[in-house]
């Protein structure tokens, strides 16, 4: 499943400003999906608004009911979905429910026969908005950072088609929210994390046991977590493996030879594909011992004399963040797992 960031508020509230700060944060060329229609002269002007704001490194998308049919240009990338609340709106449109009759929408005067296709195509508009967002979220190398806003805060409406849409956008908050990695309030223009990702460290910071931690540390643990998806090639030489041994105090570093078969598979030097799911694997070449990162890192690049020829820079540099990974984990009694 993609990566998922939701970021909620009122209007005028800096939902979209910050949602567009979050993406060029990540990347350097990122998605703009517009979910809206331009209704009126005055809608029209905020869309160009928005587009003056984003630069040219942005790739601009319009799609009001189906964005999972672009989704060959979402894989890698981060997509800023602008927003659930114009999205639905479409798919309510779709439905007719709000171009019922007049009576339809009073109180006193709603038939039951109106009552009822209010009541059955604002359903039907809610499953089918859920099933395509499912649908879209389903690719799992993409990064989606959704906009909606908190209409349920506002004042209760007269209409029943109205009420009707104000539900289903809380329902359809709820499982944007379910799904995402991290929420956002905003207030003021005031990023307030209300759902918070699990750092690196794996330690669930919860609100009401420990101090929330920093919107920029927050942003920092997306950054990581966006870059830790991306395709890598291994090694055609060898591999590291890492953990801990909690009983001398010690990292450990293993240095495992391998092969790329024709398939582009990692195998061990018989020729034999090596699993990613667990059991035995091959036995190492090199075992490497450090009580703290810089110590292993020094044991392995400076002290080993084949690690030039078969350690690459970039493999270098992911054995030396997982070493200080290990390390604060050591100290701090804390079981460590190599991402």
């Amino acid at each position: 499943m993609a990566t998922v960031y939701l970021v909620t508020g009122g209007a005028r509230s800096g939902k979209s400003s910050y949602a567009q700060s979050l993406a060029e944060k990540l990347s350097n060329n990122p998605i703009y999906l517009a979910t809206s229609k331009a209704w009126d002269d005055d809608f029209q002007r905020r869309i160009e608004r928005h587009q003056q704001d984003r630069g040219d490194n942005w790739t601009t998308i319009e799609e009001v009911l189906y964005p999972s049919k672009h989704a060959d240009m979402f894989s890698g990338r981060v997509v800023l979905v602008d927003c659930l609340t114009l999205w639905l709106t479409n798919y309510f449109l779709e439905e007719n429910v709000f171009t019922e009759p007049e009576e339809a929408n009073n109180n006193s005067a709603t038939s039951s026969t109106d009552r009822g296709h209010i009541t059955t195509s604002s359903e039907k508009a809610f499953l089918s908005i859920k099933a395509e967002f499912d649908k879209l979220i389903s690719q799992w190398d993409a990064t989606f950072i959704f906009v909606t806003n908190e209409i349920g805060s506002g004042l209760h409406s007269e209409s029943l088609a109205s009420r009707a849409f104000v539900d289903a956008q809380g329902w359809f908050n709820q499982d944007v929210a379910a799904s995402a990695s991290m929420v956002v309030h905003m207030v003021s223009g005031v990023p307030n994390i209300i759902k918070q990702l699990l750092l690196e460290d794996g330690v669930a910071r919860d609100p009401a046991i420990k101090a929330p931690i920093s919107t920029e540390r927050m942003e920092y643990a997306i950054l990581d977590r966006f870059l830790s998806a991306r395709a890598l090639t291994m090694d055609e030489k060898g591999y590291f493996l890492v953990k801990l041994d909690s009983t001398k105090g010690v990292i450990c570093a293993t240095y495992h030879s391998c092969i790329v078969n024709d398939k582009g598979e990692v195998c061990d030097v018989h020729g034999n594909k090596i699993s990613c799911s667990g059991g035995k694997g091959p036995d190492p070449m090199m075992t490497f011992e450090g009580r703290t990162a810089k110590e292993l890192t020094v044991q392995i690049f400076e002290r080993w004399g084949h690690a030039k020829e078969l350690v690459s820079v970039g493999h270098a540099a992911y054995i030396g963040r997982e070493a200080q990974k290990a390390e604060q984990c050591l100290f701090e009694g804390r079981s460590y797992q190599q991402d």
